[in-house]
C-alpha cells in the first residue's frame, strides 16, 4: 500500500512524540510503500533542527531510507494544482473548534500543497497531523483520501 507522509507525520516519528507509534506501525507493515515529496523531507529538516535536533540533513534522509521510505519530487502538473489548491485553501481556511474568535485560519503551506497535489495525481493516502487536510477534502476540495493520526 503506498501511502504519502506529511511532514507532521515524519516529525512525530523521528522525535517520537505522542502518537508515533501509529507511524511506526505505517511504516513497518508488510507491503507498505511509504513516499514523502521532496519539499515534505525539506520541512522535515528544517522542523527538526527548529526543536533542537541535531541531526545532520543527510542524516534524516538515510533514517527515512532505512524506513523504505522514497522521496519522490513534483512533476510541473503537481505544481501547477499545488498552487490551485494554495488559492483554494486561502478562499476557503480551516478554523480549529478551539479557536473561539476564530482569529488564526489555517491554510495550506506551499509544501502542504505539494504533498496534496501528489497525493492527488497519484491517488495515494496521506497521512497528516493537519486538519485542514480532512477539512479540504470534506468540502469537495482535493480527492484525496486524507488519514489524520
Amino acid at each position: 500500500m503506498t501511502f504519502v507522509l506529511d511532514s507532521s507525520a515524519v516529525l512525530c516519528w523521528l522525535r517520537q512524540e505522542q502518537r508515533w507509534q501509529a507511524i511506526n506501525k505505517l511504516l513497518t507493515q508488510p507491503g507498505s510503500d511509504p513516499v514523502l515529496p521532496g519539499p515534505g523531507l525539506a520541512e522535515v529538516i528544517v522542523n527538526a533542527h527548529r526543536k533542537g535536533n541535531v541531526t545532520s540533513g543527510p542524516q534524516i534522509r538515510q533514517t527515512l531510507e532505512g524506513q523504505n521510505v522514497r522521496v519522490v519530487q513534483p512533476t510541473d502538473d503537481d505544481l501547477v494544482r499545488a498552487a490551485e489548491l494554495i488559492e483554494i485553501s486561502a478562499a476557503h481556511p480551516y478554523y480549529r473548534p478551539q479557536d473561539k474568535l476564530q482569529e488564526d485560519p489555517h491554510t495550506l503551506s506551499m509544501a502542504d500543497a505539494i504533498i496534496l497535489a501528489i497525493s492527488e495525481s497519484n491517488g495515494w493516502i496521506a497521512i497528516t497531523r493537519d486538519a485542514t487536510w480532512g477539512w479540504l477534502a470534506t468540502q469537495g476540495h482535493t480527492s484525496v483520501n486524507v488519514q489524520t493520526f
